[in-house]
C-alpha cells in the first residue's frame, strides 16, 4: 500500500508541475516508512545500487580527465617547450612527450632504456627530460651534476645520464663521482649555478602541479601515465597521436 501511495503522490506532483505535496516535512513514522521502502527496493533490485555506483564512477573519471586537460593545457609550454631541458630523440619530432625521472628510481632505470629505444627507432617522437630528484640526497647530487654537465658540457650529458641510470640500486656520492669520471667529466670543474637550481625547482613544482607523486611519470599533451609503461603501450599511444 505504501509503495502505491508514494508512487501516486510523486506522479501527481510531477503532473501538476509542483512538489507541494512533498513540501511538508515528514514525521518520524513517515521517515521510517520511506527508509523501509528504499531498503526493500534496493534488496529486491540490487542492480540499482550497482548502476548508481557505476554512474558515480563515470562522473568522477570524467571530472578527473577534465581537470587533467585544464592543467596540461595551462602548463603546456613549461612541459614541452622549455629549452633548458635535455631531450632524447629528434628535436624536430611531430610529438613531444615529457618524462619525469630520478636517478635513484629503479623503475626509471627500466623506463629510460625503453624511451631511448623508442626515440632511436621513431623519428616522430622525442622525450623532454624533467629531472626530479625526489629520492634522497644522492639523487639531488646526481641531478645537480648532470644538469650542470648539460649546461656546461652538453656533448657529455647523454653519456653521463645513461651511465647514472645504468647503476643497479641507489647511488652514493662515490658512485655519482665515479659515473662522471668514467665519461671524462670532472665534477670539481662543474658549477652548480642558478640555472641548474632553477631547472630542478621548476621540475619539482611542475610535478606537484600535475598531481604526480612519483617517478617515472610520462606526460603526453592530452594524458598522463603515473608509472612505468612498457614499450608496446607507449608505441601504441605514440601511433595514435602521430
Amino acid at each position: 500500500m505504501m509503495k502505491k501511495t508514494l508512487t501516486l503522490t510523486l506522479t501527481s506532483a510531477l503532473m501538476l508541475g509542483s512538489f507541494n505535496l512533498l513540501a511538508a516535512p515528514l514525521d518520524d513514522s513517515q521517515k521510517q516508512e520511506v527508509q523501509d521502502l528504499v531498503r526493500e527496493t534496493l534488496v529486491e533490485n540490487p542492480d540499482i545500487l550497482v548502476e548508481a555506483m557505476n554512474a558515480l564512477r563515470k562522473k568522477e573519471i570524467a571530472a578527473q580527465q577534465q581537470a587533467e586537460q585544464r592543467i596540461l593545457s595551462a602548463r603546456s609550454e613549461a612541459l614541452f617547450e622549455n629549452p633548458d631541458n635535455p631531450v632524447i630523440g629528434n628535436p624536430d619530432a611531430e610529438l613531444t612527450v615529457a618524462y619525469f625521472t630520478d636517478y635513484n628510481c629503479q623503475y626509471c632505470k627500466q623506463q629510460d632504456k625503453v624511451l631511448r629505444k623508442i626515440a632511436e627507432e621513431n623519428p616522430d617522437v622525442n622525450f623532454v627530460i624533467k629531472e626530479t630528484p625526489i629520492l634522497g640526497p644522492s639523487s639531488l647530487e646526481a641531478t645537480q651534476y648532470a644538469l650542470a654537465t648539460f649546461d656546461q658540457q652538453p656533448d657529455k650529458y647523454t653519456a653521463v645520464a645513461h651511465r647514472l641510470m645504468s647503476k643497479p640500486g641507489k647511488h652514493s656520492s662515490n658512485s655519482v663521482e665515479a659515473a662522471f669520471k668514467a665519461e671524462g667529466v670532472d665534477i670539481d670543474e662543474l658549477e652548480i649555478n642558478e640555472a641548474v637550481a632553477t631547472q630542478i625547482n621548476d621540475n619539482l613544482k611542475l610535478l606537484r602541479e600535475l598531481g604526480l607523486i612519483g617517478t617515472p611519470a610520462i606526460v603526453f599533451p592530452d594524458t598522463m601515465l603515473r608509472s612505468y609503461a612498457d614499450e608496446a603501450t607507449l608505441e601504441a599511444m605514440i601511433k595514435e597521436r602521430t
